[in-house]
């Protein structure tokens, strides 16, 4: 499928589109297909132009379900231990707690809470748990090798609309009536996959088009039009840590990202922010800038890394905190102990070359013919089946 454009003004998104082909950047119109390099629309999870999360696809249809409960209000304060078997969780549910037990225990909370849970647990490193005073039950290297996407952004100024001022009653009227309008936007519409030096197996930059202003790394206050676009690290090699910091679960975890903390991955974010630069002085964007409103003071390594510190944030795409192969084995399951698996982000072992959503949600696909023990080919039939219904 084709990627979708949501309906935003010129600037930014589209713009881009043609600055980027000005700059020497192949078109795209599927990342997903056979190849990933090139700029494009974005492919989006959205139905009738809502973001159509996992609850929407996977929990509503099925809530009525009389083997399904869903509880509410419940924070999972640890798991239910017999030795190294999980049989349940406890959860502090309207100032009272209470046990949750079941034939095997699914965890997920998340790259930031599954980790905090088994480590509230006694599962995790030994060290880690001393500091807190919690008994080790099994030493596993729980909440480390945290990895996310940070990506740095430059920005301009503009007279054309942008998200800022689109919140009308017109458009509020398009998107519930009709499904469509600039209020259906994903935020970053269009972008692209490039390689920042030869040699690379495949692309190491995403980048990210954004019809509005968007400073200091969306820390700044927007009060005029514009657009942004950004450079994301797609594979750092540094990586950084889920630590507790307290007994007391609802606590909230120690999450340290290490950032570009490697040559390597400064090196990258370095290119890539030149670039953006190199697209943003392309006549097509800047048919629709007035003046640029934060980019680097300078062309040169030091001013592009000052700017980076300055203007940069996270994708939201926390992975690796319960890696594959360290924390969990091939079908999820935590290693060394029974009745657990873990179904998150968490479990990737790597980061992904592109965003997390849709992969974590093919992860829990996967999880789920697991748990049921399900092969491949008797899914496969199965799928058949239902579609044939």
């Amino acid at each position: 499928m084709p990627g979708v454009r949501c309906g935003s003004a010129k600037a930014g998104p589209e713009a881009f589109i043609e600055a980027s082909l000005q700059a020497g950047l192949a078109a795209n119109q599927d990342f997903n297909g056979p190849e990933q390099d090139g700029v494009g629309w974005y492919q989006v999870t959205q139905r009738d132009g809502m973001r159509c999360s996992a609850a929407v696809a996977y929990l509503h249809p099925v809530i009525g379900r009389p083997n399904l409960t869903v509880e509410t209000d419940a924070h999972v304060t640890r798991l239910l231990l017999e030795g190294t078997r999980a049989v349940g969780v406890e959860a502090d549910q309207h100032n009272a707690l209470r046990e949750i037990r079941g034939g095997e225990v699914i965890l997920s909370a998340g790259s930031y809470q599954s980790p905090q849970i088994l480590l509230l647990s006694g599962v995790g490193p030994g060290e880690d748990l001393e500091l807190n005073n919690i008994p080790q039950v099994h030493e596993l290297p729980v909440g480390q090798g945290l990895q996310d996407h940070v990506a740095t952004w430059i920005t301009y100024s503009t007279d054309e609309p942008s998200l800022l001022t689109v919140e009308t009653e017109e458009n509020m009227g398009l998107l519930e009536t009709e499904g469509r309008g600039p209020l259906t936007s994903n935020f970053a519409e269009s972008g692209g996959f490039l390689r920042t030096r030869d040699g690379l197996e495949a692309p190491d930059i995403q980048l990210h088009a954004i019809p509005i202003l968007f400073p200091e790394g969306g820390a700044g206050e927007i009060l005029v039009d514009g657009w942004a676009i950004s450079a994301c690290l797609l594979r750092p090699t540094g990586s950084g840590f889920v630590k507790i910091r307290s007994r007391v679960p609802t606590a909230k975890p120690r999450i340290l990202h290490n950032y570009a903390v490697t040559d390597e991955d400064r090196a990258t974010l370095i290119a890539g922010v030149r670039r953006c630069m190199e697209i943003a002085e392309r006549p097509a964007l800047q048919a629709v800038s007035n003046e640029a409103y934060g980019i680097p003071a300078g062309e040169d390594d030091a001013s592009i890394l000052a700017h980076i510190e300055r203007n940069s944030t996270t994708l939201y795409h926390p992975v690796a905190s319960c890696a594959m192969g360290q924390v969990v084995d091939s079908e999820l399951r935590v290693l060394g102990m029974e009745g657990l698996r873990v179904v998150d982000a968490s479990v990737m072992p790597t980061l992904v070359r592109g965003n997390t959503n849709a992969p974590t949600i093919m992860i829990a696909e996967r999880a789920a013919d697991l748990i049921r023990g399900r092969t491949p080919e008797s899914a496969a039939t199965a799928a058949r089946e239902a579609a044939a219904a």
